[in-house]
């Protein structure tokens, strides 16, 4: 209560920041793959939804309206949410955006694949194979366990088979990230 100019504020200052945002998320739509290009349009959607109905809110406000203005910006959080969880669904189950190795599932065919005999992979040391036309880390450890994870950082693109094995992980070369061997 006694609040409704900041209410305002924040929703004007919202909608600024959206258009900035519609531009990066225009520009990273355009690198997906065509399952993500799906998911990021339903994202797209509900947020240019959301924004719609803020804007419809601030318009009610403005005029004084401030019931029709509420229930607009409540409406609107309300759609906003739903299009955040979409993209957390978009960023962290379907690995768009900063993730480098995110097309790897993309790329390589369903199944098993023949990298090599096990004696091929020197124990302790990082190799580099190819899976379809994905290069691929290999490790092997003691008692031929062998570990395989994409040979791309998720973080920079550095190449994994170049990076340094040790306490079951392996460092990125160019930047020093660890992934563990066992899970990526």
């Amino acid at each position: 209560p006694g609040q409704r100019r900041a209410a305002s504020t924040l929703i004007g200052v919202g909608l600024a920041a959206a258009v900035p945002a519609a531009a990066a998320g225009w520009a990273d739509w355009a690198e997906l793959q065509h399952r993500q290009m799906r998911v990021g349009l339903v994202h797209a959607a509900a947020n240019a939804t959301g924004v719609g109905l803020y804007a419809g809110s601030i318009t009610a406000r403005v005029r004084g309206r401030t019931a029709l203005g509420k229930a607009l910006g409540f409406a609107g959080l309300a759609v906003v949410g739903l299009g955040g969880a979409i993209g957390g669904h978009l960023a962290y189950r379907q690995a768009s955006g900063a993730n480098h190795a995110e097309v790897v599932p993309e790329l390589v065919t369903p199944g098993w694949h023949d990298i090599g005999d096990v004696a091929d992979f020197p124990v302790g040391r990082a190799v580099r194979r190819h899976v379809d036309d994905v290069a691929v880390l290999v490790v092997r450890e003691s008692g031929n366990r062998v570990h395989i994870l994409a040979d791309s950082c998720s973080h920079m693109g550095g190449p994994l088979s170049q990076g340094a094995i040790e306490d079951g992980c392996v460092r990125c070369p160019w930047h020093g990230s660890v992934f563990r061997l066992q899970d990526g």
